[in-house]
């Protein structure tokens, strides 16, 4: 491949022997390069084509050739880190998203702009524990490495993103929906039970994971399967735990607001369920 020029030292644009233009990553990989240079292959880490067909857009490559040569030298290094935690393949579409939010959260940081919600921490530890780990130790990584403080904040909109990686680009939109509702009906459940639930309980973590399914089932609009309730379980249920069974029409009252979503009676059966066991042994602690 032969070097066309420079982005920064190391992102360049180089040619290869079909006379396709392509933007290459690597630490120091267009350093010192001239005009029709053959580049050291072995230092390439990412590669996308810039011409053809299958080449970015105007707009993906200003984004990607405008990421700060820093950020660059060590997205291999977290790019390693995801792939590996994650059990995924990052594709070159991810790797620019990925860089770009990189890249915006430090200049958020610069500018002293935080925008996170801080009450998501709790849901999105239980929800995405291993997206979320990911997240703090890519934090940790470029405050280390690039002498940043980048705050905690930063793990929660970059937990979002490492969810998507991990799910195919599914929509965002999609989970902080979810992350969101749940982290309303654990309020609700909350307020009155005047508790705070202990989200590294067992109990807790399968509650949280009832949720996720259940909001993950009705987003994508996947039908439910339907089994036959006896009504006297559900009058025996309600008079057993009537608490509980407070606590859930609460909800379900919540869920027709805000989705238009009812609750079928087996859903409410198995919610309620799930809502005596966290609490019930939480307080019995």
């Amino acid at each position: 491949m032969k070097f066309q020029k420079n982005f920064n030292n190391n992102a360049a644009l180089v040619e290869d022997e079909q006379a396709l233009e392509w933007i290459v990553i690597g630490n120091g990989v267009g350093f010192g390069k001239h005009l029709g240079d053959l580049i050291d292959e072995t230092k390439i880490e990412r590669r996308f084509i810039a011409t053809g067909p299958k080449g970015f857009d105007t707009t993906q490559i200003q984004a990607l050739t405008t990421i700060n040569a820093k950020l660059l030298a060590i997205m291999a290094e977290m790019v390693t880190l995801v792939e590996s935690a994650l059990n995924t393949q990052i594709t070159d579409h991810q790797y620019l998203i990925l860089a770009d939010h990189l890249q915006f959260a430090i200049k958020r940081t610069d500018a002293q702009a935080m925008l996170t919600d801080q009450s998501l921490f709790w849901e999105l530890r239980s929800l995405f524990p291993t997206e979320y780990q990911v997240a703090q130790r890519i934090i940790q990584l470029i405050n280390q490495k690039l002498a940043l403080q980048l705050p905690d904040d930063e793990t929660v909109p970059l937990t979002y993103h490492l969810v998507n990686i991990k799910n195919g680009d599914s929509a965002i939109e999609d989970t902080m929906i979810m992350t969101k509702l749940v982290a309303n009906i654990i309020s609700i459940v909350q307020k009155n039970y005047g508790i705070i639930l202990d989200e590294t309980s067992f109990n807790a973590s399968r509650f949280i994971s009832h949720l996720r399914y259940f909001i993950i089932r009705r987003l994508k609009q996947s039908p439910a399967v339907n089994a036959q309730l006896d009504p006297e379980l559900l009058a025996m249920m309600i008079t057993r735990y009537p608490q509980a069974y407070h606590v859930v029409q609460q909800i379900t009252t919540f869920l027709n607001h805000e989705r238009a979503w009812v609750l079928q009676p087996d859903e409410a059966v198995y919610l309620l369920l799930h809502i005596w066991r966290v609490t019930h042994y939480q307080q019995s602690e």
